[in-house]
């Protein structure tokens, strides 16, 4: 391939989270991702009307990717170096900043059930369990409550899909459509995704709250469709 500036790349990605999580994830066979990512219109759209995935909002320090491969080595007696190497283990890890600074979020962040998360609107709030039965006030019309769940030995930790939907090289191309005349984008989706990290946020008077998340991206195996993309995919997407 000629070389391109059309190929670089520059702006941030929406990010957009499952809002089922554990065995409860929505599928992303390509059947569902058909569904998710109708043609015509940008994945952006396709995905904020889907009751399975929710936005969250602003990011800062944009949206990385990293691609971990550790490899072992086979050392014999006659060469100084190695005479060949193997893949033993492998990580894929993403990592963003959450600024719109949710319950929702927070949830996300720390790597929550979403059942410990209550949003209670309307004129009566919900009675939340852990704060006990107390009588609503009638100014609690909205709100919602985060539960900070000490666990238990043995809990796995809580997996959600994930998908990121950001530019494509200008160079990508449709058949029989003319490249200048249509817009793309690239989206990734990650199949099952762990919050891992140790997360802080600061109440400050000269910064904005943030919520860091760092991912563990897993392999899935839920569907034979997925051998060869266990982790996930990464779509260029041309549409009208």
């Amino acid at each position: 391939m000629a070389t391109s500036t059309k190929n670089i790349i520059v702006g941030a990605a929406d990010i957009f989270i499952s809002t089922t999580n554990g065995d409860s994830r929505p599928a992303t066979t390509n059947t569902d991702l058909a569904t998710l990512l109708p043609a015509g219109v940008s994945a952006r759209q396709g995905l904020l009307r889907s009751a399975n995935y929710r936005e969250v909002g602003y990011t800062n320090t944009g949206f990385e990717i990293s691609y971990e491969p550790n490899y072992g080595d086979v050392m014999v007696d006659q060469l100084l170096d190695s005479a060949r190497i193997f893949k033993q283990s492998l990580k894929v890890l993403l990592k963003t900043e959450l600024t719109e600074a949710t319950l929702e979020n927070l949830t996300l962040s720390w790597g929550q059930m979403d059942s410990y998360y209550v949003n209670t609107t309307g004129s009566t709030i919900a009675q939340v369990s852990v704060l006990g039965t107390t009588t609503p006030q009638a100014s609690d019309v909205s709100g919602g409550t985060l539960g900070l769940a000490a666990g238990a030995l043995g809990d796995a930790p809580v997996e959600r899909v994930l998908v990121a939907v950001g530019n494509a090289p200008a160079q990508v191309t449709q058949a029989g459509a003319a490249s200048n005349a249509r817009t793309k984008e690239r989206v990734y989706v990650a199949r099952r995704v762990v919050s891992i990290d140790t997360t802080a946020h600061g109440l400050k008077r000269d910064a904005a709250t943030v919520f860091p998340v760092n991912f563990r991206c897993l392999p899935d195996d839920r569907s034979t469709s997925y051998a060869g993309s266990e982790y996930g995919v990464v779509i260029d997407r041309v549409y009208a």
